[in-house]
C-alpha cells in the first residue's frame, strides 16, 4: 500500500484531539500526540504495524491503538482510509458511520 487518507470525520477527530491535548497539556504535547497518530497511520499503510479486525463493529473495518485512542480504518490495495480516531472510552459502535 502507499499511504493513507482521512475522512472528514477522522480529520474532525484529529482537530478535537489536538484542541483537548493543547488545552490540558500544552502545544508541545499536542504536537507530539498528533504526530504519533500520524505515524501510526503511516505505519499501518506501509504494513509496518499490526492491526486487529473490527468486523464485529463494521464489515471491512480494522483498528489499531495509539495512546488512549483507537484508529479505525478500511484498506484496499492502494491505501488505507482512516474512518475515525476515537478515545477508547467512547461508545465506539454509535460513533462509526456505516457509510464512513
Amino acid at each position: 500500500m502507499s499511504g493513507y487518507v482521512l475522512t472528514r470525520a477522522a480529520l474532525a477527530d484529529l482537530d478535537d484531539i489536538w484542541d483537548y491535548t493543547e488545552t490540558n497539556w500544552g502545544p508541545v504535547q499536542a504536537e507530539t500526540y498528533v504526530r504519533a497518530i500520524a505515524a501510526l497511520c503511516a505505519d499501518l499503510a506501509d504494513g509496518r504495524r499490526a492491526s486487529l479486525s473490527a468486523e464485529a463493529i463494521r464489515a471491512g473495518y480494522r483498528k489499531a491503538s495509539v495512546g488512549r485512542h483507537v484508529v479505525f480504518f478500511r484498506h484496499d490495495a492502494q491505501r488505507i482510509t482512516v474512518v475515525r480516531i476515537l478515545h477508547q472510552r467512547r461508545d465506539i459502535d454509535t460513533q462509526l458511520d456505516p457509510e464512513g
